[in-house]
């Protein structure tokens, strides 16, 4: 669902509702909500320490040289099978 699907179903919802002391409580939670600093959930970790070490210390090998650029390579690819007006 998009934002502008939830605020209109949001909308449509709260349009419904006919008791005002319901409407007065939701609002004042909307309120308490926005003036919330937005933060990532407490009890979660950080992603590093999720990682194993020797996992976090590996190396890949790819055979391209440290002076091509592998954004430029994957976009020829892209080209090359896909066709270039879609890349």
């Amino acid at each position: 669902m998009t934002a502008i699907e939830m605020k209109y179903s949001l909308f449509r919802d709260i349009d419904s509702i006919n008791d005002e002391s319901v409407l007065y409580r939701l609002t004042a939670l909307v309120k308490s909500l926005l003036h919330m600093p937005y933060t990532e959930q407490s009890d979660s970790k950080d992603e590093s320490e999720e990682i194993p070490e020797f996992v976090r210390n590996m190396s890949v090998r790819t055979g391209i040289p440290g002076n091509m650029d592998a954004k430029e390579l994957m976009h020829q690819h892209w080209g090359e099978v896909y066709g270039k007006g879609l890349s």
